[in-house]
């Protein structure tokens, strides 16, 4: 797992934010007007965590994101750190999953099918249509096709063996999320007993959306 922070130097509050799967911090580098510091969490070919990072803070709270929901229920309840509050965006703590994230045959047909043009449609999708998606290409994550395969391929394995469990205090369903279903989202956190479930329409990615969570406390 890689870390950056966007905003550094106030102690009194750190948010964390797990970043979806193909990210870097490119995306959020602007994400700049919130209180207390921002440290941005992606590429989850491995899950080690840098612990150290969050030391000598006031509080900390955790936002994430799509696949990074998924990433921060594996990292956050083992590492010792007490958060004020946990949000996740249009994601689930169970990302493969026929019923409660991305159906198993359509995460392999993603993986299988792996090209320049299947991860711009992918964008286009998880944008919400071709207007978003040119936008979102204004600053697009410093990735390769083959590290997004590579990141992919060890978020299947490691998710189809494990369930990372977390509650949330609060949940963001996407209503016109072309990746995750919303219906697939709302039932996992009713699953996981998550504390508020909202539904917003909202594509799986929104640049308003996640910057009112992130910048917001």
């Amino acid at each position: 797992m890689k870390a950056k922070f966007i905003k550094q130097g106030d102690t009194s509050l750190l948010t964390l934010f797990f970043a979806g799967w193909g990210m870097d911090a490119n995306p959020f580098a602007d994400y700049v007007g919130g209180r207390g510091d921002l440290l941005v969490l992606y590429d989850y070919t491995d899950l080690d965590f840098d612990v150290s990072l969050l030391s000598g803070y006031d509080a900390c709270r955790v936002t994430a994101w799509s696949m990074g929901v998924w990433a921060a229920a594996c990292t956050m309840p083992s590492i010792g750190v007490e958060f004020t509050e946990s949000i996740a965006v249009a994601g689930t703590t169970t990302p493969v999953s026929d019923g409660f994230g991305i159906s198993t045959a359509v995460f392999k047909a993603t993986l299988d099918n792996m090209s320049a043009k299947s991860v711009e449609s992918f964008r286009r999708r998880m944008c919400g249509g071709a207007s978003a998606a040119a936008k979102f290409a204004e600053h697009l994550p410093a990735r390769d096709v083959g590290s997004l395969h590579d990141e992919l391929r060890a978020i299947g394995e490691a998710a189809t063996h494990t369930h990372a469990a977390m509650t949330w205090s609060k949940a963001i369903v996407t209503g016109r999320d072309a990746i995750f279903a919303p219906a697939a989202q709302e039932a996992a956190h009713r699953r996981d007993g998550t504390a508020e479930i909202v539904t917003v329409e909202a594509p799986h990615y929104d640049d308003t959306l996640l910057r009112h969570v992130i910048e917001t406390v």
